[in-house]
């Protein structure tokens, strides 16, 4: 048989709920209440304190484009012939001048083949003279024996000369004539082997030329790929050649394409230096990657620096040490947009909390908390805690 509650414990647990919730709000109405979360802290400003006022501004906001450090020109350096390496005359990040030795090659070779071919050529001249006198001699006998045919034939003619005379007369005619023909033929051929060895004898001396391999402009080697008792070929890269001039060379997005046209100015930083400096567009590549949807873009400084003559590199686009293959930004501005900027200096770090004085009328100031952005030379942005025209106190102490 079930078992049946009175009616009036029912409402038990409803009463005893409702005295709970009274005396949670009895005892909550009298506490103090909660301070303001941005300030933290008050306080009386100390005489003679400096103050600033925070700045409500627009500033132009930015992408970056990363890329890096480039020479102007890039030359591989390269044997012509193919020889044993004898000295190496320089190395890498050494400054070097146009015409100047870099790499001497072994010739002795080519100069053991040039002296026989000067040798071959002497001895081809004697011969081609020697024919040229056979020559005079044949032509000798030719005209003799053309003019007693001649003769002969006109006394045949008459009556008064023999059939047999006359066979004889014109054979040997006929021989003379073969015989300064072979000596033309002869003077020809050697006239073409002379020419033939005066070519070989020049690709020899040209050969020679190429053993000593020479700067082709002014420019810093970047890389040497050789060393002395190598056997180089032709073709095979030895020694790297950057111009002394630098440039940036970056991926910009293809979407800021007409934001980049040669002559516009732009701002670049490189992080290995820490430091920024102004830029302009040199040249800007038409066609975007593909893969990356991006283009390339080649920068240089509004005016070129002078080249330190003590150092191996020429001073770079700011006068910092700049070398090939730093990696650099480049911002591109792309609107503007307000902000409210405080002097660095105003700014109080407890920790990682981030803090400034806001002074009031009365002469007392307060902690602020603040969320900072990026920095703008000596302020910083502020991207909550203040609305702009606050004063503040430099330099507050915790």
């Amino acid at each position: 048989m079930p078992h049946i509650f009175p009616r009036p414990l029912l409402f038990l647990p409803v009463i005893l709920l409702i005295l709970l919730l009274g005396g949670a709000w009895m005892l909550l109405k009298d506490a103090p209440p909660v301070p303001s979360p941005p300030d933290v802290q008050k306080g009386a400003l100390p005489p003679g304190a400096e103050i600033a006022v925070a700045l409500r501004t627009t500033v132009p906001a930015w992408v970056e484009a990363v890329g890096e450090v480039r020479p102007r020109g890039e030359t591989a350096i390269s044997a012509q012939v193919q020889a044993e390496v004898r000295h190496v005359l320089v190395r890498s990040g050494q400054r070097v001048l146009r015409g100047e030795p870099l790499l001497v090659l072994d010739d002795r070779e080519l100069q053991a083949r040039l002296a026989q071919g000067r040798h071959d050529l002497d001895a081809l001249g004697s011969a081609l003279k020697r024919a040229h006198q056979g020559l005079e001699k044949a032509r000798a006998g030719f005209d003799l024996a053309q003019a007693d045919f001649a003769r002969i034939e006109a006394l045949q003619a008459q009556g008064a000369s023999a059939v047999q005379e006359l066979d004889h007369a014109r054979a040997a005619f006929l021989a003379a004539r073969a015989e300064s023909g072979q000596a033309e033929q002869s003077i020809q051929e050697l006239k073409a082997q002379q020419s033939r060895l005066e070519q070989r004898i020049q690709e020899l001396t040209v050969a020679l030329g190429h053993t000593t391999i020479t700067a082709s402009e002014d420019g810093i080697i970047a890389r040497r790929s050789v060393e002395p008792g190598d056997v180089v070929q032709p073709g095979r890269t030895l020694l790297l050649l950057h111009s002394p001039d630098l440039r940036l060379e970056v991926q910009a997005p293809e979407r800021f394409h007409h934001l980049l046209t040669p002559g516009a100015e732009f701002t670049a930083r490189v992080d290995a230096l820490n430091r920024e400096f102004p830029v302009i567009v040199d040249e800007v590549e038409p066609g975007a990657s593909t893969d990356s949807r991006t283009f390339l873009v080649k920068l240089v400084p509004p005016s070129p620096p002078a080249a330190d003559p003590d150092d191996l590199w020429p001073a770079d686009l700011s006068a910092a040490n700049l070398r090939p293959g730093m990696f650099v930004r480049l911002r591109i501005p792309i609107h503007v947009e307000p902000v409210v900027l405080v002097d660095a200096r105003t700014v109080l770090r407890v920790g990682q909390l981030e803090l400034v004085a806001v002074i009031h009328d009365d002469a007392t100031y307060v902690l602020r908390h603040l969320r900072l952005g990026r920095g703008h030379d000596e302020m910083v942005e502020v991207l909550s805690g203040l609305e702009g025209g606050e004063r503040l106190w430099l330099h507050p102490a915790p």
